[in-house]
């Protein structure tokens, strides 16, 4: 009876082992990419929550054309902000770039006019 080359060498458990490690780091950038995205969307809502209320100090005297000019603004920023900030994975600028935006928003929103 003959045993296979990797049973006797036990190169067997290695493989495995360097499989379930493979696969770990798989599942880990997985989970970290979604986390991202999550992040990056709330973010990015907010945003666009924000800039709605600045439209209420436009001069314009006219509420509706205010809440229009405001769903506007967003229905342009929203996607770019979502790409941007989920394109830029790699050294986190994308990230950067939403919470820039975020509290460029917050700050503006904040201070008296």
């Amino acid at each position: 009876m003959r045993m296979s080359r990797t049973i006797e060498t036990g190169l067997a458990g290695a493989s495995s082992l360097h499989a379930n490690t493979k696969k770990r780091q798989k599942q880990q950038a997985v989970l970290r990419r979604c986390g991202l995205l999550a992040l990056v969307c709330a973010l990015c809502f907010l945003t666009a929550h924000l800039v709605m209320l600045l439209t209420r100090h436009l001069p314009f005297e006219d509420v509706r054309l205010r809440t229009d000019l405001g769903g506007m603004v967003i229905a342009a920023l929203l996607p770019c902000l979502v790409l941007a900030g989920f394109a830029g994975l790699r050294y986190r600028w994308g990230l950067m770039l939403c919470l820039g935006a975020c509290a460029a928003a917050a700050l503006t929103t904040a201070l008296p006019l």
